[in-house]
């Protein structure tokens, strides 16, 4: 059956008036509407992906958050998010040197409002620090009180990792040690950070004392590095790190838990132009990248791989 003139002009002006609102926008001749095919939409960073896919993916391997998502698998939940976390404009930039630590800090803050369903804890609170910082100015004898700081961890230079190691003042310090630890050399690099006396005309620089009275569930370590390393200075900076801690060394503990030990759970590593998850898996080290994994073995073989692959780990999880 043929369609009437008066209806074909009428559907014409219908198809006018559409497009002009939405040039995407066309009607055929039967009346119904469709869209026409857009140009693909801009895709996300590849390196943003990438980084954002292996922290939530180190993330799960943290008991933590098995047990409190118990209705995922990891692939729905590593997928879940990653849609959740790139429809947020604070994630819509480009990634920078070492700005995979600020990536984790915007996660941890917008899981809230991804999920805490009954009133349950938010899950950003197993990471959260509530550190004390107290001062005696060695010159006038002022003392200092500074209000709470709250973080997700603890933010090291990769470099000064063996630039203690090798210093004249770490060998001094550690003299009233047993043990050459990684908890240590950390303890050095923290006592190292003085800050001036608030009193005014005097502005002398001091030790201060850090304390923590509560423990949290994971502790997590950021290494910032200088990108430029060689295959000397990689191998002296990962061997220093240890698969064990005790925060009661790093800081200045003032609860009554007797279980201040922290156990290495996983890892985000940078390799190439992407990022890695390095993780303890039955009994085992695995790296997860891109969609595959192989394992590694044990934690010598890891540490041969950061500098045979030129793999840099720059954030650390540590669970109580």
């Amino acid at each position: 059956m043929e369609t009437e003139p008066s209806k074909v002009e009428e559907l014409k002006k219908k198809k006018e008036t559409a497009q002009k609102i939405d040039p995407d926008l066309a009607t055929n001749y039967e009346g119904h509407e469709t869209l026409e095919p857009k140009e693909s939409e801009e895709k996300p960073n590849p390196t943003l992906v990438s980084s954002l896919d292996m922290i939530l993916k180190s993330l799960w391997k943290i008991s933590v958050f098995t047990k409190e998502l118990p209705s995922f698998t990891e692939d729905e939940y590593v997928s879940e998010l990653r849609d959740f976390f790139l429809n947020d404009p604070t994630l819509a930039h480009p990634m920078e040197t070492n700005a995979v630590s600020e990536l984790l800090v915007t996660i941890l803050e917008l899981l809230p409002r991804w999920r805490n369903e009954n009133g349950e804890k938010p899950l950003n609170s197993h990471f959260e620090l509530l550190e004390e910082t107290k001062k005696i100015c060695n010159r006038c004898k002022m003392d200092t009180e500074y209000p709470v700081e709250r973080s997700y961890g603890l933010t090291v230079a990769a470099n000064s990792l063996r630039e203690f190691k090798a210093s004249q003042f770490f060998y001094l310090f550690l003299s009233a040690f047993e043990d050459f630890t990684f908890e240590n050399i950390l303890k050095v690099i923290r006592i190292t950070l003085m800050m001036p006396c608030d009193k005014e005309g005097c502005g002398k620089r001091s030790y201060v004392d850090r304390m923590i009275n509560k423990l949290p569930y994971v502790f997590t370590i950021a290494l910032e590095w200088e990108n430029n390393e060689t295959e000397g200075e990689m191998l002296d900076t990962t061997s220093a790190l240890a698969t064990v801690i005790d925060i009661s060394a790093v800081y200045k503990y003032e609860g009554d838990n007797l279980f201040t030990k922290y156990r290495l759970v996983s890892m985000v590593c940078f390799h190439g132009d992407e990022y890695n998850c390095v993780a303890y898996e039955n009994k085992r080290w695995v790296r997860h990248f891109g969609s595959k994994k192989e394992v590694i073995g044990d934690w010598d073989s890891v540490l041969r791989s950061f500098v045979k692959l030129n793999m840099r780990p720059e954030i650390l999880y540590f669970e109580n």
